[in-house]
This record gives C-alpha cells, sequence and structure tokens, in this order.
C-alpha cells in the first residue's frame, strides 16, 4: 500500500476574478517531460493541519501573508507520482484565498520550487475554459466557480 501524502492547495482569486496557477515543467527524474498548470500549495510538515499548511504554502509560493484560510471547499484521494518516481495516495484539501491584487513573490521558493516552475499565471474563467494545456485538479473549473459564487456571497 502506498504512503498517504497529505497536502493543501489553494485557489487564489484576484480582485479581478482571476485565479494564480503555477505552470510546473519537470525536466529530469521519473516525470521528465511532463507539465501542468496547477494551484499553489504543498505538502504538510510533521503534525501540521491542513489549514497551517495552506497559510505557510501561500506564503512561501505567493508571498501573501494570511491569519486563516477558512473552510475547506474541496477533498481529493487519488493516486499520484512524485517527481522521485514514489507513488502515493495523494489528500488534498482546497481552499479558497483573495487577493486585492495580482502581486506574487517568488522570493520564498525552495530550489525544487524554482526548478520545477515555469511560468506564474492569472488565469480567466474564460481563459481556463479555452485551455487545451493540462491543468490540475481536473476539475478546477467547477471549484473556480464555487470560489467565485463565495466571492459573490461576500461582496453582498
Amino acid at each position: 500500500m502506498p504512503r498517504r501524502r497529505s497536502a493543501s492547495r489553494i485557489l487564489l482569486v484576484s480582485s479581478s476574478r482571476r485565479l494564480l496557477l503555477f505552470k510546473i515543467h519537470y525536466r529530469t527524474g521519473a516525470l521528465a517531460g511532463r507539465s501542468y498548470w496547477a494551484t499553489p500549495g504543498g505538502g504538510l510538515r510533521g503534525d501540521e493541519t491542513f489549514e497551517a499548511a495552506a497559510v505557510r504554502e501561500l506564503y512561501e509560493e505567493t508571498g501573501l501573508d494570511v491569519q486563516s484560510v477558512g473552510r475547506c471547499i474541496a477533498r481529493k484521494e487519488f493516486i499520484w507520482q512524485m517527481p522521485d518516481g514514489e507513488h502515493v495516495v495523494a489528500v488534498e484539501n482546497y481552499y479558497v484565498v483573495h487577493a486585492g491584487n495580482e502581486i506574487c513573490s517568488t522570493a520564498s521558493w525552495s530550489a525544487q520550487e524554482r526548478e520545477a516552475v515555469c511560468e506564474i499565471k492569472w488565469w480567466s474563467e474564460n481563459e481556463l475554459m479555452a485551455s487545451t494545456e493540462e491543468i490540475l485538479p481536473p476539475d478546477l473549473l467547477i471549484l473556480f466557480a464555487r470560489a467565485m459564487l463565495m466571492t459573490s456571497d461576500q461582496s453582498d
């Protein structure tokens, strides 16, 4: 049985209703040549909670410092291949965070992130729908729509 790898993912939505995604491109290892777009986020450390990991990962990957990420809007479990070739049961919780602007700092990125992330882009819903590139998770458009509904609820 593969080990479980718990991770937090963040749907970072700007005030102009666009979603931040990173283009991951592996140049070496078991995933060499694979490219896809994904939300910011990453694995839990030690006894860290999903929420604490989301706050930490958001800061490390974007520079955005928040106190909390609210409630989980989706949980996914699936088999995933790590860059070193290990297959794990990925357990991912998704959170929505709203950003006032579309600024993203890479100052706190790890060497692994600098190696794998080749592009940063804020996507509109129409751009996501029109894209022919692999975007993860496969139901990201549904999650983005849910995040947009949450934005509307907060502005009422």
